[in-house]
């Protein structure tokens, strides 16, 4: 069952917007429910509730997560795997669980989640066999869509996560175009929908040059954004890069060559 915050949330949204949709501009009404989203951040604190079904916890769990879906969120440990040039790592297999988390934050806007997804992912670095100091990149969003959702999943992710590793993130990665929404699209899809789409700010080349970067993504599929994520950060010539993904496909079934 979905916890009372969700429903709460819910119907606060639909009926405020409702009303007001038709009168509005809807650059106004997107940034209402930016602003909404954040009010009942306060009414709700985050640390009382589930970040995966909403149900209602204590501080004491880990990542702001319930005994039920710990137990039931599949918890990769896998090593880390050399695909494009670059090793990929996830910290969760993706199902029904793992997407109510990511939902929860890109959809639902409950930013706060954001939070306790770096924590995870700076536990997931420290139990991998990946060492040292690296530049934490997040994967860019189009100012459109940055717009539209009122903020970058990713690059709130990568905020949180470098804070917790002491890391530095430099926002060294744009969208140049503007891309079909990736959900939906088979392999070859996606690679041709992505394609030359992200570019490296000349600014930050001498940034990224010579340094370990970790690109920090909520989701790994096939690869597509990954790879035209690398293809632009080679520009300047890195040491080495690791993708790390909240959540991803298993890798029997990842089509890696696609």
């Amino acid at each position: 069952m979905r916890g009372a915050r969700f429903i709460v949330e819910e119907c606060f949204m639909l009926k405020s917007i409702e009303r007001i949709k038709e009168r509005i501009p809807i650059k106004s009404i997107e940034r209402l429910k930016v602003a909404t989203g954040e009010v009942l951040g306060v009414v709700f604190p985050q640390s009382l509730y589930c970040i995966c079904c909403g149900n209602i916890i204590d501080k004491s769990r880990s990542y702001s997560i319930c005994d039920h879906c710990m137990e039931h969120i599949r918890w990769n440990a896998d090593d880390a795997r050399d695909i494009d040039g670059m090793k990929i790592l996830r910290c969760v297999d993706y199902g029904i669980y793992e997407r109510s988390i990511i939902f929860a934050l890109k959809y639902d806007n409950h930013r706060y989640i954001a939070r306790d997804i770096g924590r995870i992912m700076r536990d997931r670095i420290r139990a991998s066999e990946i060492n040292g100091n690296h530049l934490v990149v997040p994967v860019p969003l189009h100012p459109n869509k940055k717009a539209r959702r009122g903020f970058n999943q990713s690059e709130l992710i990568g905020k949180y996560f470098a804070k917790e590793m002491g890391w530095e993130m430099a926002d060294a990665l744009v969208r140049s175009r503007e891309t079909r929404a990736m959900r939906g699209l088979g392999p070859e899809e996606r690679a041709k929908n992505i394609e030359g789409s992200i570019k490296l700010v000349k600014e930050k080349i001498d940034l990224i040059r010579n340094q370990d970067i970790m690109l920090v993504d909520d989701f790994y599929t096939t690869g597509s954004t990954a790879r035209e994520c690398m293809r632009a950060l080679s520009v300047a010539g890195p040491r080495r890069v690791t993708l790390l993904a909240f959540a991803g496909r298993e890798w029997k079934k990842v089509a890696y060559n696609s």
